[in-house]
């Protein structure tokens, strides 16, 4: 790849670079527009294949917008500013696109009614994280110099979108697949969540352990603990979860460091208590100290005794005196000019609050809450982009427990010796136990005997009856029930010997008590909620039917 890096004295906004672009010709053809705190490991060829034939059909086509479709609840949306759209839903022409505060207090939206008598479908958005990257057509540019008050990109849609006719423009959009990954950085939270998503592998390829971030050496020390190979630990030291250790840090005697990431040449002293928190590079955390969801920046010094949380951010070169309580505070040193404030038109907000309201604090979450796995099959069911290649470590640990099922269902082998070899097979390429639950579900699923079956739901009995050891080893909590049942969902939609017998097959995973009714229910329902086109299958909707009626029966009869 030829990387050019160009610098500008007079550039402010991505308005004014924009302009400048266009004055020296440098941009010619179709091209990605990409924010520098944009994290993905989408496949930009085929986004930007996809935007150039929606150019041959709308000759006025300027963007395609990138989003990711996710869960209301999920942190990278009720933490950022909210985007609401509307769209065509047949050539997914963007009709209306606002953007909302977080917590905006806004309960009603206006269309105008004749956007819903000019488009045969429209289809509402709420649910979808803007990620700061769009597909672009070389007019682009020209649109930027022609309109001097187009200083960001939501100016550039704003303006696109109201005078429409008049730039004879028009804006799309497109949504990921739910096994790509993309996400802005725009605030505190947003950082936090994308460095969880990081340790959690969701970005693969780009992850701690492929160097793609760093040129350290890690070693995954189980639970995603990221220790670099010239870090110091004592051994009395404990490394509970999710967390990093940079290079030549030195963690001391009974220290706990939980879902925190340390970065290189850092000091913890004795008796240190550290949890979902980011601390940077060169700082000195000193004895009897308890760090909480704060964030500490580079060269700063924590004395003994020491409390920070509930948001705290640190500045580079700050001092925090022994014994300092510090809640929901930004804490700068005097000499440093630079201050955090709150930004309108750069699309980064630093989040500012006095504390004293235990709903309002600066920083990072309270809890560390998991992000949604990009095994959810919510997001972007419908693309029509090609699929991002599963990672290979997970391919090959769900071939693994495919071929060691199919054998011990050939050579009846017994089932403990099967799970045995499902967990070597884990830990040799370091699988989530969420992530075990589903692949499981979708080998016993996928076993070629299935393929070949001339009755496949008999053969789907047998195979449940046989192996009912294997699956009362993983599903036997109400979370691992969820990856069960997102298991089934994903197979029934990409094996053909399954195509349309959904609901068969949840009523034999009922009757053999792998799912219970109340898991079945809410699944049912966030299936609902989140619109997905599976919920419309009639197998599903029948067994969903036959589940309420034995439900009201059973109620009467009591």
């Amino acid at each position: 790849m030829d990387i050019q890096i160009l610098m500008s004295d007079t550039c402010q906004t991505m308005g004014d670079v924009m302009r400048e672009l266009d004055a020296a010709a440098l941009l010619k053809g179709y091209f990605v527009l990409a924010g520098i705190n944009s994290i993905t490991n989408m496949n930009f060829a085929s986004l930007l294949e996809q935007h150039k034939q929606t150019c041959k059909k709308d000759k006025g086509t300027a963007m395609t917008l990138v989003y990711k479709k996710l869960s209301w609840e999920h942190p990278l949306i009720s933490s950022d500013r909210s985007t609401f759209l509307a769209a065509n839903e047949n050539t997914k022409k963007v009709l209306v696109h606002k953007r909302y505060r977080p917590k905006s207090k806004e309960k009603i939206i206006s269309l105008p009614l004749d956007l819903v008598l000019n488009n045969s479908e429209v289809k509402l958005h709420h649910n979808l994280v803007d990620t700061n990257i769009a597909l672009c057509s070389p007019t682009v540019p020209p649109l930027f110099s022609d309109n001097f008050d187009f200083q960001t990109r939501d100016d550039f849609i704003h303006g696109i979108l109201i005078n429409e006719e008049i730039l004879a423009s028009s804006l799309y959009y497109t949504l990921l697949k739910s096994n790509q990954y993309a996400a802005a950085i725009t605030n505190w939270k947003t950082y936090q969540t994308v460095c969880r998503d990081i340790l959690h592998k969701w970005v693969y390829p780009l992850s701690i352990e492929s160097g793609l971030y760093s040129r350290d050496k890690y070693t995954l020390t189980g639970n995603l603990n990221f220790v670099e190979n010239s870090a110091m630990l004592s051994r009395s030291c404990v490394l509970t979860e999710n967390t990093l250790i940079g290079a030549k840090t030195q963690v001391q005697d009974n220290t706990t460091v939980t879902k925190s990431i340390i970065g290189k040449k850092c000091t913890i002293g004795n008796n240190v208590i550290i949890n979902g928190s980011h601390i940077m590079n060169n700082v000195i955390i000193k004895d009897n100290c308890r760090i909480s969801n704060s964030f500490i920046d580079d060269n700063c010094v924590i004395s003994e005794g020491s409390n920070l949380h509930a948001g705290t951010i640190i500045a580079e070169n700050v001092k925090v005196e022994s014994g300092s309580d510090l809640k929901g505070r930004i804490e700068c040193s005097i000499d440093n000019d630079k201050k955090l404030q709150k930004s309108e038109s750069s699309g980064t907000e630093w989040e500012e609050s006095s504390g004293s309201s235990d709903e309002e604090f600066i920083g990072f979450d309270k809890v560390w809450s998991d992000s949604e796995s990009c095994y959810s099959s919510i997001s972007s069911a419908d693309s029509s982009l090609p699929d991002s290649p599963v990672p290979d470590d997970t391919k090959m640990f769900l071939q693994e427990v495919i071929d060691s099922l199919a054998r011990g269902y050939d050579e009846k082998l017994k089932c403990d010796y099967l799970i045995l070899e499902i967990n070597s097979s884990r830990y040799a390429y370091n699988i989530q136990l969420n992530e075990v639950n589903f692949f499981v579900v979708r080998a016993l699923l996928s076993m070629p005997v299935l393929s070949e079956a001339k009755n496949v739901l008999t053969t789907v009995k047998d195979i449940l009856k046989y192996f009912r050891p294997v699956l009362a080893n993983y599903i036997k909590s109400k979370s691992s029930i969820m990856d069960c049942l997102r298991a089934v969902e994903d197979t029934c939609l990409n094996c053909e010997w399954l195509d349309g017998k959904s609901g068969q097959i949840l009523h034999l995973l009922y009757e053999a008590d792998v799912v219970d009714e109340d898991s079945l229910v809410d699944w049912y329902a966030e299936l609902k909620e989140n619109a997905n086109p599976f919920v419309k299958q009639p197998s599903l909707v029948k067994f969903f039917e036959w589940l309420q009626e034995a439900s009201e029966e059973s109620d009467d009869s009591e």
